[in-house]
């Protein structure tokens, strides 16, 4: 039987999700564009989805809601608006991002801004440094600002409040990567001021191919796709009614978990207990990132691998050996293990960044959802695997 702890690099569809498309991927002339009732009545599922996606992030209007295939087309949006105004402006401009970014928003601002790229730090527990942030913007020049409000890897959340006027006040976009967020906290646009925010369906059990850019209301969006008058000329392409149907119920339940107690008390009582056995059964393990500002399903640790050269890749093939599919807190890299970015750029060495493991749970009621004796099960293949690879050092 294999257990899935790595839920922050996909979920399955729920079954709610599932049934909500169905009658959508054989329904006859369902194209919103069109003006027969089968189109109309596809341009309601559309806009009904639109409707649940601005509630789950506190969206003032349902029609700043723009429907894109995945989290990295919002991000390239996002960056390819940035580079559209500064273009207009007629002077050099920048981009700044934080140290935490997903590749996504590093090749984005890489694309667009070349070598005008600022990277601003984060702390030992992967906090975004606002302080490097704000001096960033005071000097000047800065298009677009980009920052990821849980972070993938380690789930340490950003405070962000506020950084929307600071933002405004310099002149700059601000582009939020939430695509992490969802069903695992509070989502409020308004309160964080952000002109932008990618969401991405699969990562909170609604189906693969289909994300979200909000674009707040007086943003200018330059369409990165064109060909059609589609999301109101944001993003040309026959819209994909299936998908927005499912990404809208997953955003509904998504809403209902992140603002259930009980239900980030379940999630957290699991990944509390997988995280202390394997502390206390590795030893010289310990937790990457900050254990009071994270979210609830999230964590990553990083193990004592001698200074062998040995990285994560060693315990992944045990563990996946064994059924338990988990993930390095790092990138591949040709055959081996990258040290992750995020976790050097934490302060952590090129060993320990190599050797760290990301388990993440999904919330019960899921179709990838573990119960406590899976956790207690693969905290004892951390263990063994941990053993294992201790063995061949010594």
């Amino acid at each position: 039987m294999k257990l899935h702890f790595d839920c922050n690099a996909t979920t399955a569809a729920s079954m709610e999700v599932v049934e909500a498309m169905l009658p959508w991927l054989s329904r006859p002339g369902a194209n919103p564009s069109a003006t027969h009732p089968a189109g109309r009545e596809a341009a309601r599922a559309v806009q009904r989805a639109r409707d649940q996606v601005a509630a789950l992030i506190g969206a003032r209007r349902a029609a700043d809601i723009v429907f894109t295939s995945c989290g990295s087309e919002s991000t390239a949006t996002a960056f390819h608006a940035a580079r559209h105004r500064a273009d207009a402006a007629g002077r050099p401009q920048r981009a700044v991002i934080s140290a935490a970014e997903h590749s996504a928003t590093k090749k984005a601002a890489a694309a667009r801004f070349g070598d005008a790229v600022t990277t601003v730090p984060v702390d030992a527990g992967g906090a975004l440094d606002r302080d490097a942030l704000s001096a960033e913007l005071a000097a000047g020049d800065v298009a677009i600002v980009s920052v990821i409000l849980l972070n993938n890897e380690t789930g340490v959340i950003s405070d962000l409040d506020g950084l929307g006027e600071e933002c405004r006040a310099a002149g700059a976009l601000l582009y939020v990567d939430a695509v992490q967020a969802p069903a695992k906290m509070s989502i409020d646009v308004e309160r964080i001021g952000c002109d932008l925010l990618g969401l991405s369906g699969h990562k909170f059990h609604g189906p693969r191919g289909v994300g979200v850019l909000h674009v707040s209301g007086d943003t200018d969006l330059p369409a990165l796709i064109v060909g059609g008058p589609q999301e109101g000329e944001r993003r040309a392409g026959t819209e994909n009614v299936p998908g927005i149907v499912g990404f809208g119920v997953a955003a509904e339940r998504a809403a209902e978990r992140a603002t259930c107690a009980q239900a980030r008390a379940e999630i957290s009582a699991r990944r509390d207990r997988l995280e202390s056995l394997i502390l206390d059964g590795c030893p010289g393990s310990s937790i990457n990132g900050d254990t009071t500002r994270r979210a609830p399903n999230t964590t990553n640790i990083g193990f004592d691998l001698g200074g062998t050269g040995l990285d994560a890749t060693a315990l992944l093939a045990l563990l996946h050996d064994q059924g338990i599919e988990v993930s390095a807190g790092s990138a591949c890299n040709s055959s081996r293990m990258a040290p992750s970015a995020v976790l050097l750029a934490m302060g952590r060495s090129e060993a320990r960044a190599a050797s760290a493991l990301r388990l993440s749970l999904a919330h019960q009621g899921t179709p990838d959802a573990t119960s406590m004796a899976d956790a207690e099960r693969c905290a004892a293949a951390v263990i063994e695997a941990h053993a294992q690879v201790q063995a061949l050092i010594r």
